[in-house]
């Protein structure tokens, strides 16, 4: 054993979290900074390195997932890594796997990955690009976990849930049902199966309690003490959001999404959560009461 491997031996285990800035990456964070282990962020660029040095982070490494050489210097000494794929980028299938082969590379003990609620859900190109990134991380010598979440909360609480007391349009129909999961309980199950014996080779769903988008901006506006009302407008002509927008892949992606969900909602049921929580999970006004205090 060399030196530098004695030594790492002695400390408590890196986690090395990608994607750490972006808004589900700040929430598995502060789990993460919540147990015993060693934490580094891994992000984009200057503003993600101010946002995770905001929450206390010390270790923070940039590293462009475009270059493997950048994302193995990111993950060097790394025991755990958990990966948190860019959101609707055209190549996430092929990031998510260089981000694993430089885990490979490192020696990390642990993958765990991050999908999506029901990945193979043929309309959606990028729940298939998450499905290719699985079948890599299932073929890997590493021990892996895959986590499927449903909806996160906080995306409807940061879409819709701020807009002005009123009517807040959606590009789908708001009497579906979809199941939501409270970020902060993403990242408590994140860390008990990244750091507890017993995952390894597991594909855990992760789905909160279900409810319809309607009901669920009203509680967003409940929790802000206003009052919404949210609207079904139509998927195929809605405003994209910016950085959607100005992307060709993204805006096919995004109403394709907009297009299932008008169909079908989102849902997936609990009790692997539950399981792993040894809780119920979070509901969606209780997500709603502390996103509104932490904003």
């Amino acid at each position: 054993m060399s030196e530098s491997e004695a030594v790492r031996s002695q400390e408590p285990p890196l986690i090395a979290v990608v994607g750490a800035a972006g808004l589900c990456g700040r929430y598995v964070l502060e789990a993460a900074l919540r147990t015993p282990l060693r934490v580094r962020a891994v992000v984009h660029g200057p503003v993600g390195r101010e946002r995770v040095a905001a929450l206390g982070v010390d270790d923070v490494v940039e590293a462009d997932l475009e270059r493997l050489d950048t994302v193995r210097q990111a993950l060097k000494d790394a025991d755990f890594v958990f990966m948190i794929p860019p959101a609707f980028h055209p190549e996430e299938d092929v990031l998510a796997i260089r981000a694993l082969e430089a885990a490979e590379h490192a020696g990390a003990r642990r993958f765990v990955y991050l999908s999506v609620l029901h990945p193979h859900t043929p309309g959606l190109r990028h729940h298939l690009r998450k499905a290719n990134a699985e079948a890599a991380v299932r073929a890997s010598p590493l021990n892996w976990t895959v986590l499927q979440p449903s909806m996160f909360a906080q995306i409807v609480l940061s879409t819709w849930g701020r807009a002005p007391a009123g009517p807040v349009e959606v590009p789908f129909d708001v009497d579906n049902e979809f199941s939501f999961i409270d970020l902060r309980d993403l990242g408590e199950a994140g860390m008990r199966v990244l750091s507890e014996q017993g995952h390894g080779s597991a594909t855990y769903e992760l789905a909160g309690p279900a409810l319809t988008l309607a009901e669920a901006v009203r509680l967003a506006g409940r929790a802000r003490g206003v009052d919404l009302e949210a609207r079904t407008v139509d998927w195929a002509v809605a405003p994209l959001p910016p950085g959607v927008a100005n992307s060709a892949s993204r805006a096919l992606d995004m109403r394709a999404m907009w297009q299932d969900y008008d169909r079908h909602g989102l849902r997936g049921n609990s009790n692997v959560l539950r399981m792993l929580l040894d809780r119920e999970p979070a509901s969606f006004e209780e997500a709603a009461t502390a996103f509104a205090a932490r904003d």
